[in-house]
C-alpha cells in the first residue's frame, strides 16, 4: 500500500516536471483594427476588435501567461490590454532575435505572442513548427495557435479559433 502511494506520488511529480520543461507559445494575430481611416498607418482597434481582445483574454484565462510579446503597434498592444503579464516589444522582421529572447526570458513558461496576418505563420516557422494553415487573410482574426517547444527542441503545433467566428475552421478547433 505504502509502495503504491510512493509510486503514485513519484509519477505525479515526474509528470509535473515533464510539463514544466516545455515552453508554450500562444501565437495570435491582433484583433480587428479600425479601418474608418484606411490611410492611417497605426490604427486603434475597432469596437469589434476590442470585444475580440476581451474574448482572447477569456479564452486564455486558465493559462498562466507569464510574458507577452507584441509588435510596436497600437492594435497589437491593445489586443494584449486585458492581460496582466508584462509586455516586451519585438521586431517581426527579426525573428531570430525574438527566438533568442524567448529562449532567454520565457523558457519553461507560457507566453502570448501577438503579431500580424503577414507575420504570424512566419513566426511559427521560426520556432520550428510547420504552418498549421496555408495563409492568413486580412479578415482572419479568430485563429490562435499553440506552439509547444519541448526541452529537446522539438515542437508541436495546434490551431484553434476563439471569439466570434468569421469563417472556416472546424468544430474541433473551437
Amino acid at each position: 500500500m505504502v509502495k503504491k502511494i510512493i509510486i503514485g506520488l513519484f509519477l505525479f511529480f515526474w509528470g509535473s516536471i515533464a510539463v514544466a520543461q516545455s515552453t508554450t507559445l500562444w501565437v495570435v494575430r491582433h484583433a480587428e483594427k479600425d479601418t474608418a481611416m484606411a490611410t492611417r498607418s497605426n490604427p486603434d482597434l475597432s469596437e469589434i476588435g476590442k470585444q475580440r481582445a476581451m474574448d482572447l483574454a477569456a479564452y486564455l484565462r486558465k493559462e498562466n501567461i507569464a510574458l507577452i510579446y507584441s509588435t510596436d503597434t497600437k492594435r497589437t498592444k491593445q489586443t494584449a490590454a486585458y492581460f496582466s503579464a508584462p509586455m516586451e516589444i519585438y521586431d517581426p522582421k527579426n525573428l531570430v532575435e525574438l527566438k533568442m529572447q524567448v529562449q532567454e526570458n520565457a523558457k519553461e513558461k507560457t507566453i502570448l505572442l501577438i503579431g500580424h496576418s503577414n507575420t504570424v505563420l512566419e513566426t511559427i516557422e521560426a520556432f520550428g513548427a510547420q504552418r498549421p494553415v496555408k495563409v492568413l487573410n486580412d479578415d482572419d482574426y479568430d485563429y490562435i495557435f499553440r506552439v509547444v517547444i519541448k526541452k529537446d527542441g522539438n515542437t508541436t503545433i495546434e490551431a484553434f479559433q476563439f471569439g466570434k467566428p468569421h469563417r472556416g475552421g472546424t468544430p474541433a478547433m473551437r
